[in-house]
């Protein structure tokens, strides 16, 4: 239960990160020509992560019933943790966006197995406050990033500044 909570944490805030750093790394992606559209490449990125997260889930509870769930946990964790570090390394837009897919593929993986093993650990009345419990992992992420953006102030100003242009 608790590894699930910290997993989403962790997913939270991998995902509001990219949320106010998109346009930064789209930036050093694109070409100078592109910029002009650069809303559109980074919802795009951000879209493709988000389908990542469906299919992922729908791959891990497959997964998880064939070779079960702290497997299905510990391999999604890893491809996680991989894939979002590899993605610091994308030459283009489009390595990015694949990057960026089986992020999410992971992440949906990892949120499912999550799911399923919150529900079989809570006894059934109590359910719903395991996942809730659970899912507040997630939602304490957004104080902790802020927080670390705004705690560099060259960071800060640069990830401010370039997402306000973006979004």
């Amino acid at each position: 239960m608790i590894a699930s909570n910290i997993g989403w944490m962790f997913d939270g805030y991998e995902t509001y990160a990219l949320i106010l750093t998109v346009g930064v790394a789209l930036h050093q992606l694109l070409e100078p020509s592109q910029y002009g559209e650069l809303r559109i490449y980074a919802g795009t990125v951000i879209g493709i992560t988000l389908l990542g997260w469906g299919v992922g889930g729908f791959i891990g509870g497959i997964l998880a019933d064939y070779i079960g769930r702290r497997r299905t946990m510990m391999f999604a964790v890893l491809a996680y943790a991989l894939t979002t570090g590899l993605s610091a390394l994308s030459w283009n837009w489009e390595s990015f966006a694949i990057l960026r897919f089986v992020v999410g593929v992971a992440i949906g993986s990892e949120w499912a197995t999550g799911a399923s093993m919150t529900a079989e650990v809570w006894p059934d009345n109590a359910r719903g406050r395991g996942t809730n419990w659970r899912r507040r992992g997630a939602r304490s992420t957004r104080a902790i990033s802020r927080a670390g953006l705004r705690s560099t102030r060259a960071g800060s100003a640069r990830v401010t500044g370039s997402n306000a242009s973006v979004l």
